[in-house]
């Protein structure tokens, strides 16, 4: 079954309803330019709200490896989501000591100039990390609320050996078909299950839960 990942909490209270609903993984963003951000004390308290089995996910946009450790010494997520502004190999220098799981983004442009090229790159952020995610490319990283080339999305998929994570625009309506098409891991969500920006709506993450299970 198809793993549900909410991204983009900005408090406990949204936490402890997406548990409640069946989420998989809980997810905060620590990238000063997202509408999303936290800082790391309100990061450590929403990860903590996280229940059970609930997986703590820390997204980052890490300047240097230093920034890597430092947020995995003091969030101890489960998994580090990271949105590489460095050689993706560099990463392999200190996997073995950080504790935790690398989700490593591979973002995908809205208007696709050279497919192979992307492809390509999947390819290389797959040989360090433990699962890749494919996000619509924003000016933040991700977040956008826009979809992709979800065939370019299979092209990867298959392309890869590491499970892929599918976001960007996913919602209710529309993440059964994206789930179809690429057949990932995982579906990781923000802007579709929201009221507004880092408010997230109990309605709408139980639909999308549940779409994405059906599927």
């Amino acid at each position: 079954m198809v793993k549900v990942k909410i991204c983009g909490f900005t408090n406990v209270e949204d936490v402890e309803v997406a548990c409640e609903l069946g989420i998989d993984m809980v997810g905060a963003i620590l990238v000063p330019k997202s509408s999303r951000y936290v800082t790391v004390e309100q990061a450590r308290q929403i990860l903590a709200a996280a229940s059970g089995d609930i997986a703590k996910v820390a997204v980052i946009m890490p300047k240097d490896l230093s920034e890597v450790e430092k947020m995995a010494r003091e969030l101890e997520p489960d998994y580090l989501q990271i949105h590489l502004t460095f050689p993706a190999g560099k990463l392999l220098e200190l996997k073995g000591r950080l504790g935790a799981e690398l989700i490593v983004v591979t973002p995908i442009p809205r208007e696709i100039e050279n497919r192979k090229k992307i492809i390509d790159r999947a390819i290389e952020v797959a040989e360090v990390a433990d699962y890749v995610l494919l996000d619509t490319k924003g000016p933040s990283g991700g977040g956008t609320g826009l979809t992709h080339d979800w065939s370019l999305s299979g092209e990867i998929r298959e392309a890869v050996e590491k499970p892929i994570f599918l976001a960007g625009g996913l919602n209710a309506s529309n993440v059964g078909q994206a789930i179809k098409i690429v057949r990932p891991y995982g579906v990781d969500v923000a802007t579709g299950v929201e009221s507004s920006p880092g408010k997230k709506d109990a309605r709408l993450m139980r639909e999308f839960i549940e779409a994405a299970r059906e599927a």
